[in-house]
């Protein structure tokens, strides 16, 4: 048809109308794309936006410092409705496992910013077999369950070995009443361990009797178990996981190594075993519990806490919540003393690392002046090592203390739950210490005398010469000197301090300050006075009125004869040593602080009588030896007490 013959539009006709009909296919599809790659690009920009901010905020830490509260109002108690049985929201986020991979960065990202809001105190007694049927929710904290002990690295009494595996019961029940679980029980492999491992191993089966009694369904791979142990290096006991509880036993008491090095690195171990179990939480859908048996502090948290904030986070991350079966921490000391019993049936008590409950020592050890003080040389404060107890908080597990070497010093933990330690991380800690002088002060004091015996002058003086007195007169202020310049460098350190005691608003520091500087200026008083009334008696002896004295004794007085000056010492001291008594009652500092002031700070002289010849009698015979029935038993005393001297000590 030609161009002629086609039809020609009218000038009347309408406009031609566009349809998508004609838009071929490729055009279609290029729309479509177009749309879809708009509509995904508006909605993601926000959330790159959000994501990035985050980031940046997270490195730049000095622009403003968390908060961190300590949530130490509430007693947890046994049973429903107790005050432990909700979480904290801080402490619930702390150990709580990521949804999503990128909520799990964040998590790690966010780590030190986390408001850290724990209770890490909490006491109850032996856990009775017939009051298994109640459920308990007890999270972040120290259970002491010390009795009267005994033995070599176990517990007795009312707490005990026993009493501990019974509450980890507990633990493990609630545990499965949400889910399947996973217990790795880690152990020290310390010689010193030995008994305590076995008594674990005991415990086993009546753990899943337990369970059994209370209809808790263990069989068919719900709960299953892994032994894992530490020492020096550490051991995957278990080739995995198993429900084959007779074969757990056997390994506990056959397969762990008795590690000689003397050393626990406890946190690498957790770190490890964490890496191999944490599967069993995605994979599975598992709660995971990891139980510590050990009796010290371990070796590997870091100078600066950097391993232990590293294992928080993995812990944490991973959803694993810890649980350490320990010993009590010396109040503000490092070395705390294990029973140690040799094959042939000697024992001895050994130092082993356990403490001190801070990151810092904050306890100022000084001695006793005419004060009978030895029950207060080893007591604590209820409350495990800083590493471990954090670890244990901050995964919302317990740490239970099992042996308490404190010797009948007890204290409420109703009490102390108002001065617990500051278990932040340990760089806020140290921020926090340098914003302060009076608490700066306080720990360099306690450094000095972290782990002195400071001697005691000597009080009793033989004067049945003239030669006698004035010997032991210049003997007795020889150490004198030393021990005056040492009380003058710490009090002088503390005073430093004074002006930003005011400031500080923590319990704890105000205490530990007080009771520091309190005593360290009533010791201060003791010894000027002891040098001046020591000097006046050489210079012009005193002579008996009684016939047969003949010996002076230096005891306490009212009176102080050293000056105004030192007059005016006495009066401070006393002032914050019955504020520390006043306001502190029912913790170790009051304890500390009662005990200075039951003795006045003068000193005057009494005279007594001695039987020299008896004394000297029996310090021949001593030097002699015993007396024995015959040659034999001498001889066997004498080879037992060379043996004795030249046995190697074993390193716990």
């Amino acid at each position: 048809m030609s161009q002629a013959n086609l039809p020609q539009p009218s000038g009347d006709e309408p406009p031609r109308k566009f349809s998508l009909k004609e838009v071929p296919a490729w055009g279609v599809s290029l729309g479509l794309h177009s749309l879809i790659f708009l509509f995904f690009g508006l909605y993601t920009f926000p959330i790159v936006r959000e994501t990035f901010a985050e980031l940046v905020v997270s490195e730049v830490e000095e622009l403003q410092e968390p908060e961190f509260k300590f949530d130490v109002a509430a007693t947890d108690q046994v049973g429903n409705g107790g005050t432990g049985d909700t979480l904290s929201p801080s402490l619930a986020a702390a150990g709580a496992v990521s949804a999503s991979p990128q909520m799990e960065t964040s998590k790690r990202l966010q780590e030190e910013l986390v408001k850290v809001n724990l209770t890490p105190t909490a006491t109850i007694g032996d856990v009775a077999t017939d009051s298994l049927g109640k459920t308990v929710e007890v999270r972040g904290g120290t259970d002491n369950l010390s009795g009267e002990f005994g033995g070599k690295g176990t517990g007795g009494g009312s707490g005990g070995t026993a009493g501990t595996i019974d509450r980890l019961t507990f633990e493990i029940m609630a545990s499965l009443k949400e889910k399947k679980t996973l217990v790795v029980w880690l152990f020290d492999e310390s010689t010193s361990m030995k008994v305590r491992r076995e008594a674990v191993a005991e415990r086993f089966e009546n753990i899943y009797k337990q369970l059994g009694l209370m209809d808790v369904e263990t069989k068919n791979g719900i709960l299953k178990s892994a032994i894992v142990s530490f020492g020096k290096d550490f051991h995957f006991i278990s080739k995995d996981a198993t429900d084959d509880i007779p074969q757990l036993v056997k390994l506990v008491k056959e397969n762990i190594p008795n590690d000689e090095s003397g050393k626990e690195n406890v946190f690498t171990a957790v770190e490890k075993t964490v890496a191999k179990y944490r599967d069993y939480r995605s994979r599975e859908h598992r709660n995971c519990l990891l139980v510590i048996v050990t009796d010290e502090r371990g070796d590997d948290f870091g100078v600066n806490g950097e391993k232990l904030d590293q294992v928080i986070q993995a812990t944490s991350a991973a959803g694993f919540k810890v649980f350490c079966v320990g010993n009590a921490a010396p109040f503000g000391q490092e070395k705390g003393y294990v029973r140690w019993t040799y094959d042939d049936g000697d024992s001895e008590e050994l130092p082993v690392d356990q403490g001190p409950e801070t990151v810092a020592p904050e306890h100022v050890n000084l001695p006793f002046w005419g004060v009978a003080g030895g029950d207060l040389v080893r007591m604590t404060a209820g409350l495990g090592p800083y590493a471990l107890t954090r670890l244990c908080a901050e995964t919302q597990g317990v740490y239970l203390i099992v042996e308490d070497t404190s010797r009948g010093v007890r204290f409420d933990p109703a009490v102390m739950r108002n001065y617990l330690p500051d278990y932040r991380p340990i760089k806020f800690y140290t921020k926090d210490l340098q914003a302060n002088r009076a608490k700066t002060v306080l720990v360099d004091a306690a450094r000095k005398t972290l782990g002195e015996r400071t001697p005691t002058p000597e009080v009793i003086f033989r004067a049945d010469t003239d030669a006698a007195l004035r010997t032991e007169l210049n003997d007795a202020q020889k150490p004198l000197a030393v021990l005056d310049y040492k009380l003058n460098e710490i009090v002088t350190l503390l005073e430093q301090g004074e002006k930003d005691r005011a400031k500080i608003k923590e319990p704890r520091w105000q205490a530990a300050y007080d009771t520091a500087y309190g005593r360290a200026i009533a010791m201060r008083v003791r010894s000027f006075g002891y040098n001046m009334t020591l000097a006046q008696m050489k210079a012009n002896p005193k002579t008996f009125d009684k016939k047969g004295d003949n010996t002076w004794e230096l005891v306490a007085s009212d009176e102080i004869t050293s000056g105004v000056q030192v007059k005016k010492m006495a009066a401070k001291a006393q002032e914050y040593l019955e504020r520390v008594v006043n306001q502190h009652q029912g913790t170790p500092w009051a304890k500390l602080a009662e005990r200075e002031l039951s003795k006045p700070m003068g000193w005057s002289w009494k005279p007594i009588s001695k039987d020299y010849a008896a004394i000297e009698r029996a310090m021949a015979q001593a030097k002699r030896g015993p007396v024995f029935a015959d040659e034999n038993e001498k001889k066997k005393a004498e080879e037992k007490k060379k043996k004795m001297a030249a046995r190697a000590k074993p390193n716990l």
